[in-house]
């Protein structure tokens, strides 16, 4: 035992070191009104001392005499001391936290199951959860798939925070209804039509002094992800590619090797020529410079998800031009109906407790993690302590006063909320229930189009120790579309990972593949 405790996080720290940070409504009373809570955890028992570190996005809540997290503690029988790390900093917290090996009683592990979090679950480093579940009533709501996606030789070494497996980043094509309407153009249900309200938004100019931009795209990294673009997830599965993966008679074929892919480029290399492309496409690093565009005014189409159809930013676009409508279009078909969505892993971070955690705590911890992800902590995340950060929950929507809402800021009763609630309309995130009732409209649509990555929960650690292996081929991927190379520029480079470290990548994945499905 003593060899384990020194060997492991030594490793764990070098190998996180090198990792990459990865990416309800209700009407029931809220916990203020219950506080014994129901579904808490045996409230006769000590409260269980729960020492855990998060990742933090924004401002901190408050340390001192914050009410949100006394409540917290009441109902769920725990002491709560959360360390909120700064996303910025959180990969090498985390590696500080793992190397230390009893520093905590539960991590967030930000990057989910990658190849690192895999070593490190094979080096023992974290308690197997497996036998722990069995008793708990909300975390038995995840998704099977999403606990497919985050088991390690099909063992809960971690607990999934639940998020939607359809639906999440460029999920659906984002478009302005009112310049749709202005020119008498149907919600565009196909590539061709999608293509036709590019061109025709383009002629018109509808934004004034030529500052329109039909659609809004953002350029790749080449890390995992080669092409020309990214946010064209819409696009690609129009044109029948695969979710980054498929499997054909056993064998493993890379969406960029069909034969489809070239007619999706093909159809980028003609919108580019005829300026329905951001000019700025190649050098806009992320999906919020796209959206901000958008949001600008200025693009009449980018693919983002329904969260992105909210009466704040109907508001925020108003502000900019009074007659803007946001629509979405929820499945975009190419050629044969071709259509589809990408199975996403569902879930945003898995909390792991250290081996070095007694094992009489371990039950304790997850049955908290467990009363954390009920439906009474989902309204708590929402109002917080009735009374004093809202006054009621009505048709989903926290009712607050201006100096109730201040002092919702201020303890974020949210973030104490460690384990959310499982829930396939996460991205369901509008308060205007015309709006809210669209988005969830839009999720069981595209949830019935789903297209699976057989590899999804599987990692190549050769491709982690080869994050430029894609950057060749994006880079001429890129000038193709640009119309600066011919194709068979393109198939020289395809060809070139494929006989080099793309086939290894391709073996170590179908391997794992293979070996779950014996």
């Amino acid at each position: 035992m003593t060899s384990k405790k020194t060997f492991v996080p030594v490793l764990a720290a070098t190998l996180l070191l090198a990792s990459v940070a990865a990416g309800c409504s209700s009407n029931s009373k809220t916990p203020a009104s219950t506080a014994q809570g129901s579904q808490s955890p045996t409230a006769s028992a000590a409260p269980t001392t729960i020492k855990a570190m998060t990742i933090l996005f924004g401002n901190p809540p408050a340390t001192d005499n914050n009410k949100a997290k006394e409540d917290m503690e009441k109902r769920g029988n725990v002491k709560l001391d959360v360390t909120f790390v700064p996303s910025e900093a959180y990969k090498d917290k985390l590696s500080v936290a793992v190397s230390a090996g009893d520093s905590y009683d539960l991590l967030l592990l930000d990057g989910g199951k990658d190849d690192k979090y895999t070593n490190l679950v094979k080096m023992g480093a974290f308690h197997d959860l497996t036998p722990y579940l069995d008793n708990t009533k909300n975390l038995k709501q995840i998704d099977q798939k999403v606990w497919n996606n985050s088991e390690v030789k099909g063992k809960a070494y971690g607990i999934p925070r639940p998020r939607g497996i359809y639906g999440g980043g460029d999920g659906n094509l984002i478009i302005r209804k009112d310049w749709l309407d202005k020119y008498n153009l149907p919600m565009p249900k196909t590539v061709d039509e999608l293509t036709n309200a590019l061109q025709v938004f383009k002629e018109k100019d509808p934004a004034g002094g030529g500052k329109t931009i039909p659609l809004s795209v953002n350029g790749v990294d080449a890390i995992g992800n080669p092409g020309p673009f990214a946010g064209t997830n819409p696009m690609q599965f129009a044109f029948g590619i695969p979710n980054v993966w498929k499997l054909d008679n056993g064998n493993a074929v890379r969406d960029f090797q069909t034969p489809e892919y070239k007619a999706y480029l093909d159809w980028l290399q003609s919108a580019w020529s005829k300026g329905l492309i951001d000019k700025d496409a190649p050098v806009l690093k992320n999906q919020q410079q796209v959206r901000s565009k958008f949001m600008a005014g200025v693009a009449g189409v980018f693919a983002g998800n329904a969260s992105d159809l909210t009466e704040t930013n109907v508001t925020k676009l108003k502000q900019v031009d009074p007659n803007a409508e946001i629509a979405i279009i929820d499945l975009l078909e190419g050629p044969g109906g071709k259509k589809g969505v990408s199975v996403g892993g569902g879930y945003y971070g898995l909390w792991a407790i250290p081996s070095s955690v007694p094992k009489d705590k371990v039950q304790k911890i997850i049955d908290f993690l467990d009363f954390s992800a009920s439906e009474e902590n989902a309204v708590f995340a929402k109002t917080g302590v009735i009374g004093l950060h809202a006054s009621e929950l009505k048709d989903g929507v926290a009712i607050q006063t201006d100096e109730q809402k201040k002092q919702f800021d201020l303890d974020k009763p949210s973030q104490f909320v460690l384990e959310n609630k499982a829930d396939p309309y996460t991205y369901a995130t509008a308060k205007d229930q015309a709006i809210l009732k669209i988005q969830k409209t839009t999720l069981d649509v595209i949830s019935k189009a789903g297209i699976e990555n057989p590899f999804l929960s599987y990692n190549s650690q050769i491709a982690s120790k080869n994050p430029d292996s894609y950057k060749k081929m994006s880079a001429v991927m890129t000038k193709y579309v640009l119309g600066e190379s011919k194709w068979d520029d393109v198939q020289k480079e395809v060809d070139a990972w494929t006989n080099g470290l793309g086939g290894q990548i391709t073996k170590e994945l179908l391997d794992q593949y293979n070996e779950d499905h014996k």
